[in-house]
């Protein structure tokens, strides 16, 4: 049996209804990143009719998919959704970013150039966000290029400059707080004074920027945020804490126990010593017998590690591609071969479930 990934609809719903309202105490937009439901229609659908009237997608082709002419949500009411790509663009998918996104975020001259050329192509206009660099060394231009591709954009026919944008915490797990933030705002003021004009959209990052929108700290200039692991599983990413009053177990995991069996707590024989190619023996040190059960979900479908064990006593210890292996020494339940345990997923974990057809999907109302 695949392992069966249990998804909880009005969870996830819950979640957004309340983002949706700390957001506007604080006067704040939000763009919802959806790319953790890799496309699917019933649960696309879902939130759309929950509420949601901009979506974040990293992948064009999803875009595509499901908004492109025969998709499923080209038409009303969906057809007027605002349509985000939060990956930069590859220069090679200008014309598609231009068909199907309306934003894009970009830090490169040469693909706002290729956008500014598909939109007069195509008799579109297309938005974009532009990133600064905050710290998180992934996208964006440090503040004197950013400055520099501002008044580029405002050139470029075709083009609109929404506004300027930032990501944090998703590489390097550098915090949003008070200083880069602030930073971010000061670049604002800048290219605000240097284009002389207010620009429309300041993005001031993803879900690790809850915290500070709830407590109220983020600088006044910082009008939208991209939310998309606190929608989905509540959870505030570098603090890895939930919101407040967020629902955290919305993507739950059934896996099948294949083996369970007393064993030595630690392998033997001989491994490979990389640097020299020398054998290196392995002993049989440690606590003479530990109870080990293999679980019948590996690298291919997750990372496992990303996950919470709900089974009281059950310890990760390591993996494959096809299977794990748990400590369940300590498991009040005397597991055996055909059992199944769970686990509550983060968000690294989930969306790896969502997008391999070796794990069943199964929406919850």
């Amino acid at each position: 049996m695949l392992p069966k990934l249990e998804i909880r609809a009005q969870g996830i719903l819950h979640n957004i209804r309340a983002l949706k309202a700390l957001a506007a105490r604080r006067g704040i937009a939000l763009s919802f990143v959806t790319k953790g439901l890799v496309a699917d229609e019933r649960l696309m659908r879902m939130i759309l009719d929950g509420g949601v009237d901009s979506v974040c997608e990293s992948r064009v082709q999803n875009l595509e998919k499901l908004f492109g002419p025969g998709g499923p949500l080209a038409q009303e009411p969906y057809a007027g959704v605002e349509k985000w790509l939060i990956r930069t663009p590859l220069p090679s998918d200008a014309a598609d970013v231009v068909r199907y996104a309306d934003v894009s975020l970009n830090s490169e001259r040469v693909t706002l150039e290729a956008l500014s050329g598909e939109a007069l192509k195509q008799g579109r206009a297309h938005k974009v966000v532009l990133m600064a660099e905050l710290g998180e060394l992934r996208e964006g231009a440090l503040p004197e290029e950013l400055i520099e591709l501002c008044k580029v954009a405002e050139s470029l026919p075709g083009v609109e400059l929404h506004g300027i944008g930032a990501n944090l915490s998703c590489l390097n797990a550098i915090v949003p707080d008070e200083r880069n933030m602030g930073a971010l705002a000061l670049t604002v003021r800048e290219a605000e004074a240097q284009l002389g004009r207010k620009l429309a959209c300041i993005s001031g990052g993803s879900t690790s920027t809850v915290r500070m929108l709830e407590e109220g700290t983020l600088p006044p200039e910082i009008n939208h945020l991209r939310l998309g692991e606190a929608m989905l599983i509540g959870n505030v990413a570098c603090y890895d804490v939930p919101f407040a009053g967020a629902r955290t177990d919305n993507f739950l995991l059934t896996a099948e126990v294949i083996e369970v069996k007393e064993k030595p707590a630690v392998p033997w024989g001989c491994r490979i010593d990389a640097p020299t190619g020398a054998f290196v023996p392995v002993g049989k040190e440690g606590p003479a017998v530990r109870k080990r059960a293999l679980i019948g979900v590996g690298y291919q479908d997750m990372d496992i590690r990303e996950s919470q064990p709900l089974e009281p006593g059950l310890v990760l210890v390591d993996g494959t591609s096809d299977c794990f292996v748990c400590d369940v020494t300590d498991c009040p339940r005397a597991l055996a071969p055909g059992d199944f345990v769970r686990f509550s997923l983060k968000y690294h974990a989930m969306v790896q479930a969502m997008a391999v057809d070796s794990v069943e999907k199964v929406i919850v109302e």
